[in-house]
């Protein structure tokens, strides 16, 4: 596509009915997603700043704030915005004045948490239509807000209101969706009422109108979810009735989204859903006049220009991808090179921990501006052993940094266990993480050596072999034993190993694959949860054996919304957890767990016995700094390991690639023009 086709290219302008009109330069528009990198008060900082003006600067059209509450007791998240005072302003016109420095309108997000706020994180007790809890956001049962105080709620997104202007944004987004307060008046879910806002949309008028009437020469929108998802809760149809209620005359746009709190994998999709989920919902709002923005999978450049050319909206509203990298922008318009989302969910599933990370970016949300890699002196070499995650990562930062990268591993394919992830039913969008990194290896000069053993103890032959100035270790921690009775059976075996070995097991586009007819597996981790989604999707009967009390206990809610309903309610699928095997005899195993009797119990395990272990530190006695000192003196030059036993964290891919990123730092400090041979060592903990 040439550049002047493009229609994410095209100008777009916002307003009518005599309001002074604001022009988006292009037709890509930063989603209002959370990030939790505000104050706890609410107030914005210079590190959320940055990450927005990035943005701004790799040329979105309209840059939008996260939801941002209108008042104290609609807080839903521990560091979230708030325009709930006028102390809030200052800030924020620190950040419209530089978005628009670079081109770009500042918009913000009104939203009142309701339900879904609670009180041991906001302060107050949380209001809503009627007394009902969300369990999945705290379980607190919300009191009834009486007649009154839904007008002075109303009241509240006005003087919100009259503050964004205040604070120089230029746009105006009323949160209608996702479950929050106007969501919860239209909801028969969390609406009972019997008095004049019985009606669905009764609150969401007042508030436009209010809004409206605050900033009336301001381009004003709301988000709506196209459809709640729960069973019980309000149906497309029901919604598209909804909004054809609303004052759409006060309005200069709608903006689809979808989904509730009870129905997240809808409010951020899995990687299992198609590009522009959307897309055959949004083309109904058409009927109402109003330009249209849309959420929901657009991962891609292609998948953007497909819904722009085809008319479904004007705008699109774009969160993880350019959450990952905000190059993304530049993608789109002129088919620059990005680093993609994986759509693994990490960045919202890290909302209920802290700030906002990425499993592909580990530069953001890391409580700082981002620090870029220190140049290298010309002609350092670097060896990297291990081309997972982690050893992808570190390489590439590395190469970057100037040096010249040698990446080793003694697999056939680099990727790690993203190279198994990647055919799993959950996480299908992983191989674009690796065909990613596979292109920036060519375009950076990487040399990558596969089926390359490297005997890590004794680093010193590395470094004669390979001339290396430093080595980074990113070979992950060890498999701990299986722990029972009969584990050296010819039928117990590794499932990455296993899995390596017959990869027609989970490729959905293998002719002729062979699905074995039944698995048990032991190990109830991500991994094990992943492979036994896949293989009950094929036919496979699965036993599930874990001493975890929940399945995958390491990932988030959204990484396995959809995988672990799926598995409890297969009837080929046995799950029992908080249960260790204590003994196999190649065709049953012995378990023991709470309510068993002293001797356990024996289970029918048919299939081969696919162990799935979480690696664990070398040696977690020994603290990082002082084995990198140790290899480091063997080796004779600066040694730093990467992967899980860096930080003892969980063996996920999110913190293998943090791993890898913050080893190739902590190397490349060493490697500057200003280090010499003997304080890298004396640096790294070598020397006394």
């Amino acid at each position: 596509m040439e550049q002047n086709t493009r229609y994410a290219a095209r100008p777009l302008t916002l307003g009518r009915n005599g309001r002074t009109p604001k022009t988006l330069r292009n037709r890509l528009a930063s989603a209002p997603m959370e990030r939790n990198y505000g104050t706890t008060d609410g107030h914005i900082t210079e590190q959320y700043i940055d990450y927005l003006v990035t943005r701004a600067k790799a040329g979105l059209g309209m840059v939008t704030t996260e939801a941002t509450y209108v008042r104290a007791d609609g807080k839903g998240r521990t560091h979230q915005l708030g325009l709930h005072s006028d102390a809030m302003i200052p800030g924020l016109r620190r950040l419209t004045d530089a978005l628009h420095a670079e081109g770009a309108l500042a918009a913000v997000e009104l939203n009142h948490g309701g339900r879904t706020a609670q009180s041991a994180l906001s302060g107050h007790k949380n209001l809503a239509p009627s007394p009902v809890a969300c369990e999945v956001a705290g379980g607190e049962v919300p009191r009834e807000l009486t007649v009154e105080e839904c007008h002075e709620l109303v009241e509240a997104y006005a003087q919100a209101a009259r503050r964004a202007v205040q604070a120089g944004f230029d746009v105006i987004n009323i949160h209608g969706a996702h479950g929050y307060l106007i969501h919860q008046f239209m909801s028969p879910i969390s609406n009972h009422r019997t008095d004049e806002f019985a009606a669905p949309e009764r609150f969401m008028n007042l508030v436009i109108d209010a809004v409206r009437a605050a900033v009336p020469d301001t381009v004003v929108g709301m988000r709506v979810s196209v459809i709640e998802g729960p069973a019980d809760g309000i149906s497309a149809e029901q919604q598209l009735a909804i909004i054809a209620k609303a004052h759409l005359e006060q309005l200069d746009f709608l903006d689809i989204s979808a989904g509730n709190y009870e129905a997240g994998e809808w409010i951020v999709q899995s990687g299992e859903w198609k590009p522009g989920i959307l897309a055959d919902y949004a083309k109904a709002y058409r009927q109402f006049g109003l330009p249209l923005g849309m959420a929901g999978r657009l991962n891609s450049p292609e998948i953007i220009e497909e819904v722009l050319r085809q008319g479904t909206c004007d705008f699109v509203s774009l969160a993880r991808a350019i959450h990952a990298d905000p190059a993304f922008v530049g993608g789109v318009l002129r088919d620059e090179r990005y680093r993609p989302c994986i759509a693994c969910n990490v960045c919202i599933d890290n909302l209920g921990l802290g700030q906002v990370t990425c499993t592909v970016n580990p530069a953001v949300g890391r409580s700082r501006v981002p620090i870029p890699t220190p140049a290298v002196r010309d002609g350092s070499r670097v060896v990297v052993v291990g081309a997972g995650p982690a050893g992808l990562t570190a390489a590439r930062e590395l190469a970057e940094a100037g040096a010249q990268v040698t990446m080793l591993d003694d697999g056939s394919r680099a990727g790690g266990q993203f190279a198994l992830a990647e055919r799993m039913k959950s996480t299908p969008d992983f191989h674009r993480f690796a065909e990613w990194s596979a292109a920036e290896n060519a375009r950076l000069g990487i040399e990558v050596r596969l089926d390359s053993h490297v005997d890590t103890d004794h680093l010193d032959g590395l470094v004669r072999d390979t001339a290396a100035d430093a080595v980074v270790l990113a070979t992950g921690g060890l498999l701990p034993a299986a722990g029972f009775i009969g584990e050296e059976s010819a039928n117990v075996l590794d499932v990455r190993e296993w899995l390596a070995a017959h990869p027609e097991v989970i490729d959905a586009d293998a002719t002729h694959p062979v699905i074995p007819d039944a698995v048990t597996i032991w190990g109830a981790d991500s991994v094990a949860m992943s492979v036994a989604d896949t293989l009950a999707d094929r036919g496979t009967a699965v036993l599930l054996i874990g001493p975890q009390t929940a399945l995958a206990p390491e990932s988030g809610r959204r990484a396995k919304i959809l995988a672990v309903p799926r598995l409890e309610r297969n009837p080929r699928v046995r799950i029992r957890l908080d249960s260790t095997i204590e003994e196999y005899d190649g065709g049953r195993v012995r378990i023991s767990g709470p309510g068993l009797a002293p001797g356990g119990e024996w289970l029918d395990a048919p299939g081969p016995l696919l162990v799935s272990r979480s690696v664990v530190p070398l040696d977690g006695t020994v603290p990082p700094d002082t084995r990198d000192a140790e290899l480091s003196r063997d080796a004779g030059v600066p040694v730093t390991l990467a992967g899980t036993v860096v930080d003892q964290t969980p063996a996920i891919a999110s913190n293998a690639v943090k791993s890898g990123y913050d080893a190739a730092q902590r190397i490349a400090s060493l490697l500057t023009a200003g280090a010499t041979a003997d304080n890298e060592l004396s640096l790294n903990g070598a020397q006394s």
